[in-house]
């Protein structure tokens, strides 16, 4: 994400929901629908309370050590391949669809892992090996329209010039008067870049890290946006964060600045397991349905169950609310 300081278009503040749009492009541009690689599952659990309908949204992923890492600045430049044929600086996305039941409850239609061996813009904030967890509730079909006049060279939709409904798209917001503050999102948070199949990119600009005196320790929360929307929501977590010899947590409250959207999360948490290597990555928020309603959209047989492709559902107990910290 490069920076940039502009005008958003107000723009009235739509859902955009995760109903199935026509395919503008072909979905294999998104990556693989499948966490094969990283042996990752999803994990439901909703309260059996009419009055406090919470939800909690587990999905966790091993790192495939099998993916490169940048060694040398020299790896990053254009024209580096790197060992499974691709560009260092290329684009590695899987993306997992969520079963139906989950997306009714959550308004998460499905997450996509986005690994980046030499990180990407700016340059000294995120130009470090990590991922990206985009958190869609737009479907991979919407997402195959999301296209733009990008800048030469570079990764990104030019804010400057737009010749297409859905380029211009990219550049809509819904804006809080006076204040000037995006709506359904943070406090503080300002417009970063727009990325062609995902959408722009929000957040605290006090929460970046600058690697020109430190380095990339904790997540750091995105939120995601196209046509004046919501999008999707981003924890982005550094390689080292999820790898290595020490277990790691973290975990942040969250809330949103004009909010009109139930089901955005309260809470996230991400942990690192260092003997199992697993990642474990934790979402909490209001549920769009519960009691016998969710009872209903439950699957026929056992409500633990393994769906395809690896994914998991259990419905059961009141989740904790805790306050924002983090253990290193």
């Amino acid at each position: 994400m490069l920076l940039f300081t502009m005008h958003l278009a107000v723009h009235a503040l739509l859902f955009l929901p995760f109903s199935r749009a026509h395919i503008c492009g072909p979905l294999e541009n998104l990556g693989p629908n499948s966490w094969e690689r990283y042996d990752g599952s999803i994990v439901l659990d909703v309260t059996d309370d009419e009055t406090d309908c919470d939800f909690s949204l587990k999905f966790k992923f091993k790192h495939d050590d099998s993916l490169p890492v940048a060694a040398s600045p020299d790896d990053c430049k254009p024209g580096a391949i790197a060992g499974d044929g691709i560009p260092y600086v290329g684009f590695r996305w899987s993306y997992e669809s969520l079963p139906s039941y989950m997306k009714e409850v959550t308004t998460v239609d499905h997450i996509s892992l986005d690994y980046n061996p030499c990180g990407h813009p700016p340059a000294n904030v995120f130009t470090v090996p990590h991922y990206d967890v985009h958190i869609y509730m737009i479907s991979p079909e919407h997402r195959t329209c999301m296209t733009c006049d990008m800048i030469p060279n570079a990764p990104i939709c030019n804010p400057y010039l737009q010749t297409t409904k859905s380029g211009k798209a990219f550049f809509k917001a819904a804006i809080i008067q006076p204040s000037g503050q995006l709506s359904n999102m943070p406090a503080d948070f300002v417009f970063g870049a727009a990325v062609p199949l995902m959408g722009g990119h929000s957040y605290n600009p006090n929460s970046l890290p600058n690697l020109t005196v430190g380095t990339w320790t904790d997540p750091v929360w995105i939120m995601g946006s196209y046509d004046g929307g919501i999008s999707s929501y981003e924890p982005m977590i550094p390689l080292s964060f999820i790898t290595g010899t020490e277990d790691k947590y973290y975990e942040e409250e969250l809330e949103y600045v004009g909010q009109t959207i139930d089901q955005l999360p309260t809470k996230y948490t991400v942990m690192y397991d260092n003997i199992s290597g697993f990642t474990t990555i934790s979402i909490e928020g209001k549920s769009a349905v519960c009691g016998k309603e969710y009872k209903n959209l439950l699957p026929a047989k056992s409500s633990k169950m393994k769906s395809q492709k690896g994914v998991k559902s259990l419905k059961g107990k009141d989740s904790k609310k805790t306050k924002k910290s983090k253990r290193n």
